[in-house]
């Protein structure tokens, strides 16, 4: 898949993500990525692209994006992990489900395009349903 995912990848991709909001709280979504995830058993902020402050880079995230995509692949929670990263606004530095920041943004335009779409701006942590969300 290339930077840019075609229409009907995306659109695939923002039916799942509305399948799994559908079946699945964002806290039980939460817990359930934290608990199986692979990347959070092979230290969770590889994940993240460009962190600042740290000496890792553009250049070393392009070297070793396609690690980290490669594990997602085998991953038993990676349509949730996307999921979670789409439908709580958190699409701008990290690889969620497989995909770059970029391509999870496509996935959020495709929902919003299917009419499927409920964002949920959260603070630093998915709330439950019965709390008040951050605006």
């Amino acid at each position: 898949m290339t930077v840019a995912m075609a229409l009907d990848t995306a659109t695939h991709l923002a039916q799942r993500v509305a399948a799994v909001r559908d079946s699945v709280s964002l806290p039980d979504l939460e817990s359930v990525v934290e608990e199986l995830g692979q990347c959070w058993q092979n230290g969770a902020e590889r994940w993240y692209l460009g962190v600042v402050g740290s000496r890792r880079t553009v250049t070393r995230d392009l070297v070793w994006t396609e690690e980290e995509r490669e594990v997602c692949q085998g991953c038993a929670v990676r349509d949730r992990c996307l999921s979670l990263a789409v439908l709580t606004g958190d699409t701008d530095d990290s690889i969620h489900g497989g995909l770059l920041p970029v391509q999870q943004r496509e996935v959020e335009a495709a929902l919003q395009r299917q009419g499927n779409a409920v964002f949920l701006r959260l603070g630093s942590r998915v709330q439950g349903v019965d709390q008040p969300c951050a605006a």
